[in-house]
């Protein structure tokens, strides 16, 4: 038995102000997706740290070697926490782990923080965009200065990006496919990607404006019948390549050619089955996935299987 998924790019394009027109691109063709049991993942580490208590991101440092970033969902203090592949924490030297909270990150909120990505230009992007009932009209990404984990216990957001779903019905409106839990950067660009509750699709958005005054609206890109909730996204480090995480399935997309058609080229994805999955980040050439239970898990991005092949074949 095999499942049909359908792919509808899009492009459109948006004024300073509004939007002022939008095409539909062709359809791209359909995804067969084998009926096959999930992989059970096996934790390989633990985040043991107490304060990380609810993990809902995680990204790989390009700033300090064999660190990583993650934070906490909605609720928290507004603070991040470097951590190594073992999951054991990274905190300033001098000074013990018991007095340790993580580092604040002083001009932000944590109201639902649901991803964080990194940038080649030091920074990281805090999503605070967790959007559950659809009603939030504070959206937003953070920008924040990495900080160096050992020496740091305080820093600061340098830019707050508000934005919003230019397609979005106005509030409150139905359906509920606005939530966004998945943010990376690609190329000099921020990208989303939607979590969908009345069917079974993501949409990817780029960022094109950054005025700190107003509220941007998102650049729609595209459509993609995922078969499930996107939990978190991550691209490799030339861009070519983009994971997604839903809770029961990893994917990966290869673009093929200079823009940013994530859903045109070739595709790979593995059903898995784990506790709640919600943060996923390269590492080299495996997949380091986290959950909101602090279990680590890594796939090897071979081990993911050909859905289609390079030219949609």
């Amino acid at each position: 038995m095999r499942t049909i998924i359908s792919v509808t790019p899009m492009a459109c394009w948006f004024s300073v102000i509004a939007l002022v027109g939008c095409r539909t691109a062709k359809t791209s063709p359909a995804v067969i997706v084998p009926d096959e049991p999930p992989v059970e993942l096996e934790p390989v580490a633990h985040m043991t740290f107490e304060p990380i208590r609810e993990s809902s991101g995680l990204v790989r440092s390009r700033q300090w070697p064999d660190v990583f970033w993650t934070h906490n969902d909605s609720g928290d203090e507004s603070r991040i926490f470097a951590i190594r592949r073992d999951g054991s924490v990274i905190h300033p030297e001098g000074r013990s782990l018991g007095d340790y909270k993580g580092i604040e990150i002083r001009g932000a909120v944590n109201i639902d923080w649901e991803d964080i990505a990194a940038d080649d230009e030091g920074n990281l992007i805090i999503a605070a965009c967790g959007n559950n009932a659809n009603t939030r009209r504070d959206l937003a990404l953070y920008i924040v200065p990495e900080p160096w984990p050992e020496h740091t216990t305080v820093t600061r957001v340098t830019r707050t990006i508000p934005f919003y779903f230019p397609d979005q019905p106005p509030i409150p409106g139905s359906p509920r496919n606005f939530d966004c839990e998945a943010v990376f950067w690609a190329r000099g660009r921020i990208y989303l990607l939607t979590k969908h509750r009345s069917d079974r699709k993501t949409k990817l958005y780029r960022l094109d404006e950054a005025r700190a005054e107003t509220r941007v609206p998102l650049t729609l890109l595209g459509e993609f019948d995922i078969g499930g909730m996107v939990t978190a996204a991550d691209a490799s480090p030339d861009g070519r390549r983009l994971a997604v995480l839903t809770y029961d399935a990893v994917w990966l997309f290869e673009l093929a050619g200079r823009g940013d058609d994530y859903f045109g080229g070739a595709i790979r994805r593995l059903p898995i089955k784990a506790k709640q999955c919600e943060a996923l980040c390269f590492d080299g050439e495996t997949l380091r996935i986290g959950n909101e239970q602090r279990e680590l898990f890594v796939i090897p991005i071979d081990r993911l299987r050909v859905v289609r092949a390079a030219g949609g074949k």
